[in-house]
């Protein structure tokens, strides 16, 4: 089942702009993790915003679940797709606690009070990434991988269908990252689906089923990661040359710039 859909989604930021995003068809099915990756300004965050329903396609059609997403409430998108955005707000007043527990706000009804359930997922979205102990601390005084984790457990906590989230792992420290992936295998296991914003290409090959290789709003290549990072296609996109080996353990690219001395 096909749970996220674009189907060449078009968009520009204003009149006159060029185009962000130009025709990227998208899809995440059911058990599957999707990272998109390409260089900067290459359309990825455009891209997620549009998956997610923060942004309408100026032509093209973004669907969830098979629904188009023009036609569901914003609550109910909301209880379907969990964005996390690329800078995610730093001065916040409210605690880590009350951070997570916003994501079970789709699921409440307009004057609803959170019941036991809503603070079992928001407790359950914070032990996921390890992230318990600063419970009872204000977003505000926490460090930028901190906050991140924080915001990731409130994503965790929306129980949507699907996870889009926008280089979710940049502020993260190593075992955070292989923490995160795993969390997002798992429920990718369990039926569920996600869209991952990467510029770490070694971690996008060891983490997704699939890559979507951006540039200038357009789709490049597509496929299994090892289809895709191949030093044939990466280099002509990142204008470097680039050297892509077989991890000797597990098989799976590794990506690395090459860099004269």
């Amino acid at each position: 089942m096909t749970l996220l859909q674009a189907r060449e989604p078009w968009y520009r930021h204003h009149a006159g702009a060029p185009e962000a995003v130009a025709g990227a068809s998208i899809a995440v099915a059911r058990g599957e993790v999707v990272g998109v990756i390409g260089p900067n300004a290459a359309g990825k965050s455009t891209l997620a915003r549009l998956c997610s329903g923060l942004l309408t396609p100026q032509q093209g059609t973004v669907s969830l679940q098979g629904e188009p997403m023009a036609k569901l409430s914003r609550r109910e998108r909301a209880r379907r797709v969990a964005f996390l955005p690329q800078h995610p707000p730093h001065d916040l007043s409210f605690t880590a606690r009350e951070v997570a527990l916003m994501g079970r706000a789709p699921h409440l009804g307009l004057w609803a009070l959170e019941g036991p359930r809503d603070f079992e997922r928001a407790h359950a979205g914070l032990r996921e990434m390890d992230a318990l102990e600063l419970a009872d601390r204000p977003v505000s005084q926490l460090s930028g991988g901190e906050r991140q984790r924080v915001f990731l457990a409130r994503a965790f906590a929306q129980e949507a269908a699907v996870l889009v989230l926008d280089e979710p792992t940049a502020a993260l420290d190593l075992a955070h990252q292989v923490l995160l992936v795993s969390a997002l295998r798992r429920r990718a296991r369990e039926g569920g689906g996600a869209l991952l914003v990467l510029h770490d290409l070694a971690l996008a090959g060891a983490a997704c089923d699939r890559l979507v290789l951006l540039d200038r709003g357009r789709v490049v290549a597509e496929g299994p990661p090892a289809d895709v990072l191949r030093s044939a296609v990466l280099s002509p996109v990142y204008g470097t040359e680039v050297e892509v080996v077989a991890n000797p353990v597990t098989g799976q690219p590794l990506v690395a710039p090459r860099i004269p001395r």
